[in-house]
Parts: C-alpha cells; structure tokens; sequence
C-alpha cells in the first residue's frame, strides 16, 4: 500500500493526536478505509492529523449519500473500520475522534483549519489526556415500579380508600384521575432514581452528560429507555466506576432497573468539534 496523491484524490481525517506523543510512538502504518492505502500522519504545528488517502470517484459526497441510502453492507463495514480504527489509535494517543466520513478535498484546507483552531485542539487534548468515554443506558419495567408505587405512596392509598365510598359513577370518574395520578408518580419515580444513580456515577468522573434517549426500535428493546448517559473518567478510575455500576445493578433490580454500561470508548462525545 501506498500513498499515491494524485488529482483525484481526497484525504479521509480519522482523528488528531498530540504531535508529542507520536515522536515517543511513531505512528504504525495499517490499511485505511478504502483498502488499499496506509493510515499516515500529516503534522501541522502541536497537532497531527491521522490521515489516509482515498479516491474521489469512490468517496465523492454524492457517491457516500448514495451509499448510506442504499447499500447498508457497505456502510456497516466502513463505519466499523472507522469505529475499530478510532479505538486502536485511543489505545495508544490522546484522540480527538472525527466523525465517520470526515474527508478534505486537499491537506491544505486541513492544515488551515487546523492552523486556525489550534489554542482549541490544544485545551481539548488537555481534557481528555488518560481519559476514556462509558456510557450508561437504563431501561425501567413500569408495571414494577407501579405496583411500588401503589405499595408505598400514602397519598394513592388514602386515594384509593376515598374511592370505594362513592357511587359507581363517580368511582369511575375517580379511577380515571388515580390512574393518572400513579402513571405520574412513575414517570417522577423514573426521574428521581435516574438523577440518583447519574450523580452517583458522576462522582467518579472529570465530566458527565446525558444524551437523548433512543426510540425502542433503535435499541432493539419493548421497554422504553429512561436514561443515555455518558461519562468522562481517568483510566485509572475504571475499576472504581464499573464496580460502582455493579452495585447500583443491585440495587435497582427488584425496583425494575436495567443498566447497560459500555465502554471504553475514544471520547466521541467530550472531544466533540
């Protein structure tokens, strides 16, 4: 494999690295998304891009746009390239990740920008120097957390006792606004033990954040996620973290909580451009 710019070319950006850190571990060349060309370093300054070369005719943006629309086996495979490629360079460097499909139609534009936004680049790779990215999802069974609800709340109890004394009409009024008033109390009850477990977890860490929830036929579940959260911590954190999770696993069980940590990851989401 070689590197052959010609015309045609185009340069696919998988990340930047401290240039420092690459003069204590050169960079090993592997095969880059397209298959045929090597991974290489462009050094600009403090910063180095991780580059490889690739051809327009085959990662135009009209050609890509078609592809993601329409041929979803080649996507998969290149996003896991670029996914695989992103955690091999994170196992070794500080990583600021770039986006599946990041490609400049010339070295130059990159060099520019880079130029441009280095003081930025240089804050970043401070913040994210020996860190690593988890991610946290939790799912909640609602028929438990009802039947807690209706086990422990004073209120729906003396609700319910009221209830009984009334008319069938009424009653039937009044079951209307009880069950509205224990699916509220659920969804407080989800929000309450969400915001518990996070801080929790958040204490462990430089930086935490929440994303947006998934639908159910992203995630692949029937229950609905409650909570996407993401979390920033020093790599020798990591045990103190995963047996923090271990344990809020246990807690939460009977009360119908499900929590689902992945990680390490490169920081996507606390190294964002």
């Amino acid at each position: 494999m070689t590197e052959t710019k010609t015309d045609k070319s185009l340069f696919y950006l998988y990340g930047l690295i401290p240039t420092e850190e690459l003069k204590e571990n050169p960079l090993t060349p592997f095969a880059g998304i397209d298959g045929r060309h090597n991974l290489y370093e462009r050094q600009i300054g403090e910063v180095t891009a991780i580059l490889c070369e690739i051809d327009e005719e085959e990662f135009s943006e009209e050609v890509i746009e078609d592809k993601v629309n329409h041929d979803m086996e080649w996507l998969q495979v290149k996003a896991l390239h670029h996914h695989e490629t992103l955690e091999k360079l994170h196992n070794t460097y500080t990583l600021i990740p770039l986006k599946f499909c990041t490609i400049y139609k010339n070295e130059q534009n990159l060099e520019r920008t880079i130029e441009t936004e280095s003081l930025k680049f240089h804050q970043l790779f401070e913040n994210i120097a020996q860190k690593e990215e988890w991610n946290l999802k939790i799912y909640c069974d609602d028929k438990k957390i009802k039947e807690e609800v209706a086990e422990h709340s004073a209120d729906i109890k003396q609700h319910e006792k009221e209830i009984e004394s009334l008319s069938p009409g009424r009653q039937f009024f009044e079951r209307k606004k009880l069950k509205q008033k224990i699916e509220e109390a659920v969804v407080n009850v989800k929000r309450k033990k969400c915001d518990e477990i996070h801080e929790r977890l958040s204490e462990w860490c430089a930086q935490s954040d929440v994303k947006k929830n998934w639908s159910q036929e992203m995630s692949g579940r029937k229950q609905d996620m409650n909570w996407n959260g993401i979390y920033l911590l020093n790599k020798n954190n990591r045990d103190g973290f995963l047996q923090q999770v271990k344990q809020l696993q246990k807690e939460y069980v009977d009360l119908g909580f499900t929590m689902e940590y992945t990680g390490p990851w490169p920081c996507y989401h606390f190294a964002n451009l």
